[in-house]
């Protein structure tokens, strides 16, 4: 796609107005069917994020008139996967922090357990089996917390196992050919929800077409953002708080514009420093990424960035030479002191209003949005001091547990996912009450605090 047009067709294709289309297709094909919305869920057994799905099941039938059906698959496609080995290991340890906001079932124990090929197909045998005969939703996530605490789980012996592994491999030809990759996925009319974390997605859509049962259902798996930036009820001193947010970013990573903007966020309103590491984009490392895997992500950030207020679609990706003219300037924005405005207006100018940081007159745009001169910047596009700097930050994010990007830390906790800021913000609200303000002391804070806004104005 030429570089030229390619925003236009990005924003149209993300746009609200042919959602809205393709929704209105789909609600009229079923009013003439008179079915209610047919949700198809693709789980696999070993992935965390199917367990803790299965949980939710209940509640979803609970909420809103749907009819669920469920496929089991054993493989995933390695080309989605660039590192497997620790994806599996980040997913259990995330599973974790979903399980408890959500107060869904995952076992501390889970990260010692060591699954062969075989106990996996024949658990997944058992929970296909439990699904063909209509078990309760209660049922097969009871089997599935008996995997994970590495019980021994015994398929009947009646079953073709040929015949089932046969339906394995067509389930994942479906998921594949209906445009995902990931497990823990449900596909409703078009539109894909992974795990219990876009739940409130399908959710909304459900209401939307009023699918609730009773009038006025509110949204259920919302609690990983709904209850973000709330005010602290005690005064802390800053001078003891200076440990910072660090977040791990890539110019190119959609996922990594939304966290940037939320973190800066999370940062002010805490009053805590935000120290932004760069990396290079996943392709410009020699990671594939597929078409597929490309346009979900896409298509999953502008619906991510819009439930947060953030504009979002009209993107210029900045791949190769973008990306390399970014992070040129890296330097002379710090000597400046405008880094973190230059990092929030390019990755603004970028991801929503289509300005090309390959070229000139785009990074002039974004250069000057953030309050530096063009004419001097312009002058430090060839530098390459920057390799070195983002090479530390991959080698960095690596040996501790991530590969991609956006990676949040603070003190000793690591997360992967915009969407994972909620387990920072606890610890941070954690740091902070360890850094009260005594009674006494608090008065002569609020004292300071006085006099020098008044010295401000």
């Amino acid at each position: 796609m030429k570089k030229s047009i390619q925003p236009y067709v990005l924003r149209f294709i993300s746009s609200n107005t042919l959602l809205s289309i393709k929704r209105r297709y789909y609600t009229c094909a079923r009013f003439f069917k008179r079915g209610v919305p047919k949700l198809e869920i693709f789980i696999k057994v070993d992935d965390p994020y199917s367990f803790l799905l299965v949980q939710a099941l209940p509640t979803l039938e609970k909420k809103y008139r749907v009819a669920i059906t469920a496929r089991v698959i054993i493989n995933s496609d390695p080309v989605m996967f660039p590192e497997l080995t620790m994806w599996n290991k980040h997913s259990i340890n995330d599973a974790m922090h979903l399980a408890n906001v959500y107060h869904l079932h995952f076992p501390c124990s889970a990260t010692e357990i060591t699954h062969e090929a075989r106990s996996v197909f024949t658990a997944s045998c058992a929970v296909q089996q439990k699904i063909d005969e209509g078990a309760s939703w209660t049922g097969i996530a009871e089997l599935l917390l008996a995997y994970w605490k590495g019980d021994h789980i015994d398929a009947s012996s009646s079953i073709d196992e040929a015949a089932l592994e046969k339906r394995f491999e067509a389930h994942l030809h479906q998921l594949s050919s209906n445009g995902h990759y990931l497990p823990a996925t449900i596909f409703y009319d078009g539109e894909w929800y992974w795990g219990v974390d876009r739940l409130d997605h399908l959710e909304r859509r459900l209401i939307d077409e009023g699918y609730g049962i009773q009038p006025n259902p509110q949204i259920e798996f919302d609690k990983t953002y709904a209850s973000l930036l709330q005010p602290l009820n005690f005064s802390i001193d800053t001078k003891k708080c200076a440990e910072p947010l660090t977040l791990f970013w890539s110019a190119r990573s959609p996922y990594s514009y939304i966290a940037l903007l939320q973190a800066v966020k999370l940062t002010t309103h805490y009053g805590i420093p935000i120290e932004v590491k760069p990396v290079l984009p996943m392709m410009m490392r020699g990671l594939y990424v597929p078409p597929k895997k490309a346009i979900y992500i896409f298509l999953d950030t502008k619906r991510e960035a819009q439930k947060l207020g953030i504009n979002y679609g009209f993107l210029a990706d900045p791949l190769g030479e973008g990306v390399e003219r970014c992070y040129a300037l890296l330097a002379y924005a710090r000597a400046n002191n405008k880094y973190l405005d230059y990092l929030l207006s390019f990755a603004k100018s970028v991801n929503a209003h289509g300005v090309r940081a390959d070229t000139d007159s785009g990074m002039e745009k974004i250069v000057e949005d953030a309050g530096l001169s063009w004419q001097e910047a312009k002058r430090h596009l060839a530098n390459t001091d920057w390799k070195n700097e983002v090479t530390a930050n991959q080698s960095d994010i690596y040996q501790n547990g991530s590969w991609g990007v956006p990676v949040f830390r603070y003190k000793d906790i690591q997360v992967w996912g915009q969407d994972r800021l909620f387990v920072i913000e606890d610890v941070i609200r954690q740091n902070l009450t360890l850094h009260k303000v005594a009674p006494i002391d608090k008065a002569m804070h609020d004292i300071r605090q006085a006099v020098g806004s008044s010295q401000d104005e």
